[in-house]
């Protein structure tokens, strides 16, 4: 369920990164054509924009207990919209006007958003984001642990087969 939840909230995601470094380079060129320092008028405002998008970048790349499904469906978005500007780009101008789409439709066929894919599907080929945290087992004894009076039998001793022996499993 959380991989599906992942992928869900990476299609939500991706498109948000996007327009949010279209908005941040509209906004950086504009700065520059009115001979403007970054540090200057709306500068500061972009800079923490631009510094948003890369904690969320980061935050989908490094934490390796994350579902890799985020960071690959921001990847497959991201790497599918520089394919549509490249080879069909007339269609992504049919797009609703929206803030930083303008931005946006000039970075892509720059292929400026490939790397950022690259590195999140990356993401997908490490195998400890694919599995649950095991960090602390609960043994059958602490799991039934103030169930049963003493007298009583648990349902383990009712059965009649031998019970599988636990074979630690360790991590490559």
């Amino acid at each position: 369920m959380r991989h599906i939840v992942g992928f869900l909230s990476g299609l939500i995601l991706a498109p948000v990164l996007l327009l949010a470094c279209g908005w941040a380079f509209s906004h950086l060129r504009s700065l520059h054509a009115a001979e403007r320092g970054v540090l200057e008028g709306s500068g500061p405002l972009v800079l923490a924009g631009l510094v948003g998008v890369g904690v969320i970048v980061a935050l989908l790349a490094v934490p390796p207990r994350l579902t890799p499904m985020l960071p690959l469906s921001v990847a497959l978005v991201l790497g599918s919209a520089t394919g549509v500007a490249l080879v069909r780009g007339h269609l992504l101008e049919r797009l609703p006007p929206v803030p930083g789409l303008e931005g946006a439709l000039d970075l892509l066929p720059l292929g400026v958003f490939v790397p950022v894919a690259l590195v999140l599907a990356a993401t997908v080929f490490v195998g400890g984001r694919w599995r649950r945290s095991e960090e602390h087992e609960v043994t059958e004894e602490e799991y039934f642990e103030g169930l049963y009076e003493e007298g009583e039998e648990r349902p383990a001793d009712k059965r009649a087969e031998p019970e599988a022996q636990h074979v630690p499993r360790h991590r490559a």
